[in-house]
């Protein structure tokens, strides 16, 4: 505890990351498509106001995993040296297809589209014609991804990594 009452920030950290952990184990294995408050907080070995004390709720939790997620290939796009990065994301998007459709393919595809070009924005902050690129990038992975998930492209991973690291680069040199 600091001097008024509250948790370090290291503490805070740890609590956070453990109940993001959890989130994504359950959405990944459970039974429901988004796990409820209660058993994330069950799982997480947390108190329900712990939990609102991080989150204003499980659509909130959504947004920051998913965050991470796509964060993680904007910086892979942007870099276009982290291949190895973006295979193992790209992996693990196909693995879980099932899941992640809607996100990808479906009715939430405009809404993933929308925050990979805030995240690919942040990425290319400062650069010339910064906004312009990161619409282009996120709707060519996103018509891409989605195409891959929903079957109507066939691509390994190691394949579609290589094409989308490439496309980001040409689209940044335009």
């Amino acid at each position: 505890m600091n001097n008024v009452g509250q948790k370090s920030g290291s503490t805070r950290d740890t609590t956070r990351a453990q109940i993001v952990s959890t989130f994504n184990r359950l959405l990944l294995e459970g039974e429901s498509k988004r796990p409820r408050v209660a058993e994330i907080v069950a799982e997480a070995g947390v108190a329900r106001s712990t939990f609102y004390d991080h989150f204003d709720g499980v659509e909130a939790l959504f947004d920051e995993s998913l965050s991470m997620l796509l964060g993680r290939i904007a910086k892979a796009i942007v870099g276009a040296d982290d291949r190895e990065d973006m295979v193992w994301l790209l992996e693990h998007i196909y693995e879980n297809r099932e899941r992640g459709r809607d996100l990808l393919a479906g009715p939430s595809a405009d809404r993933t589209e929308k925050l990979l070009s805030r995240l690919l924005l942040q990425e290319l902050e400062g650069k010339t014609d910064a906004r312009l690129h990161a619409i282009l990038i996120a709707g060519t992975v996103m018509a891409a991804l989605g195409a891959w998930v929903a079957g109507q492209l066939s691509a390994r991973p190691e394949e579609l990594a290589t094409r989308l690291l490439k496309t980001g680069q040409a689209i940044l040199q335009a």
